[in-house]
């Protein structure tokens, strides 16, 4: 059976302790959104919720560059529902 491809993004996250600024992390995270487009940013971030932050930015970028509508929250899609 042939397989379609559609459009392939990448998010890299490279972590690091900060050794120089007190018990805190570090992330440099590498963004596109159409691996064909060659379209790479990047991002640094200094927290988790700065990681995480950027990293649903990014995969709502994503899902709207498709032309796909995430699902709602109410539509169970999460794993850690009941």
């Amino acid at each position: 059976m042939a397989r379609q491809h559609g459009r392939t993004g990448l998010l890299v996250i490279r972590i690091w302790v900060d050794a120089h600024g007190g018990v805190g992390i570090r992330a440099r995270i590498t963004r596109m959104l159409d691996l064909e487009a060659g379209d790479a940013a990047v991002a640094y971030a200094h927290s988790v919720e700065d990681i995480a932050a950027t990293v649903a930015s990014w995969l709502d970028a994503f899902v709207t560059a498709g032309g796909v509508t995430p699902p709602s929250e109410d539509d169970g899609a999460s794993s850690s529902s009941p």
